[in-house]
């Protein structure tokens, strides 16, 4: 017994021990969103860049039964160094606030910080490497001045961070947007060296649009063009794993819509002879008729077959398209025909590694065959709206 009592005395002070080192919360700074501008290019490669902090000031926060008044929810800081990671610790001294990033939703870099050789990856390295990041931060790309994105305000959030991460989810219906690249899979991109794309966002005077992507060469990590429609579509139909999407497609000269409930790819490469390096494609797709023009009937089966073909003929034409502008306008692999021959003919892949994109560029030269096969399971409610001689 007397050997317990100093036992339990000590137990009870451990636990009612405080850590020693803990910040009161109202001293931390929680940053949400972070934003990577060019301030001033120096000789040999060397640059001053701005990072901007996005603040949350929670008692500005409305809640579902108060009115947030027009007290701003947030306050975006800017500093400018070298070091996004330097740039960090020098905010120390313009806000009471000691920054926290283990909340950061989202990172946005200029085109300008973007386009310049080997300088994306060194900027994004603190946001990769610091221990506070999380790995499912969004990375994405903005055309002009990423802080001026961060800061543009909405009606329906009060947060622009918060604001942005939600456009960002919004490419479950659209074939015209990629999924969010996470700042994990990044770092699979940078160290495989392959080329990708990133989210690209524009701002205008009343809002955030994101209709486009930024296209990276995997080996210098530069912003080496954009794709926005029908070329994002293709790319999107190549990689397949679609659950949601349309296309318009004419037939008979009227407009008619299929909705693509799910799609699958198979790509096939034949790269034995380096000077003729085949890729085959073939995109199968199952939808229904979500729009339709004109007057005809959806029960007649040769129609329907019609129909299919002529969603063949678009699918086969968005995505040779697509790939015509990677080979001859962008020259960069983006679609991961590189990764395909990495992981099935590695073999052949070590003879053209250093010529697939650069040197000899033997993915321009390539050739990509198609085929696409189309299946409308469901016409919708009717199977048609007007009667012959209504349509106007």
């Amino acid at each position: 017994m007397k050997h317990l009592l100093p036992f339990l005395f000590c137990t009870i002070a451990i636990l009612l021990t405080g850590c020693w080192d803990e910040l009161p919360i109202d001293e931390r700074g929680f940053v949400i969103g972070s934003a990577i501008d060019m301030d001033d290019k120096k000789e040999k490669g060397e640059y001053d860049i701005t990072l901007t902090s996005q603040f949350v000031i929670p008692g500005n926060l409305s809640s579902p039964t108060q009115d947030g008044g027009d007290k701003l929810a947030f306050k975006n800081i800017s500093a400018t160094g070298q070091s996004a990671f330097q740039i960090s610790r020098e905010m120390l001294g313009l806000t009471n606030w000691v920054p926290n990033y283990e909340h950061l939703k989202i990172l946005i870099v200029s085109s300008e910080v973007a386009s310049e050789p080997y300088l994306f990856s060194s900027v994004v390295d603190a946001f990769i490497r610091d221990h506070e990041m999380r790995r499912g931060i969004k990375v994405m790309i903005s055309d002009g001045a990423a802080k001026d994105v961060l800061g543009q305000t909405s009606e329906t959030e009060e947060l622009p961070s918060r604001f942005i991460n939600k456009i960002m989810e919004n490419n479950v219906k659209s074939l015209e947007l990629i999924e969010p690249v996470r700042i994990g899979l990044l770092h699979r991109y940078l160290l495989n060296e392959s080329s990708y794309l990133l989210p690209l966002l524009t701002s205008s005077a009343q809002n955030v649009n994101y209709n486009g992507v930024a296209v990276f060469d995997g080996k210098s990590d530069q912003q080496v063009g954009t794709l926005m429609g029908d070329d994002i579509k293709g790319f999107r139909l190549i990689k397949g794993d679609i659950t949601n999407g349309i296309l318009n497609f004419q037939i008979d000269g009227e407009l008619m819509i299929y909705e693509i409930s799910d799609a699958r790819s198979s790509i096939e490469i034949d790269a034995k002879n380096k000077e003729n390096i085949k890729i085959s494609i073939s995109i199968d797709t199952e939808g229904y008729i979500a729009e339709m023009f004109g007057s005809k009937s959806l029960l007649d089966q040769a129609y329907i077959d019609k129909i299919e073909e002529e969603i063949n003929k678009k699918i086969e034409e968005i995505v040779t398209k697509s790939v015509e502008t990677a080979q001859d306008e962008l020259k960069v692999d983006f679609f991961g025909f590189s990764n395909i021959l990495r992981q099935k003919h590695y073999e052949d892949w070590k003879k053209i590694e250093g010529d697939w994109e650069h040197g000899a560029n033997l993915f321009s030269q390539s050739t990509v065959e198609i085929s696409a096969k189309a299946i409308v399971r469901n016409i919708g409610a009717p199977d048609k709206v007007k009667d012959v001689g209504m349509e106007r």
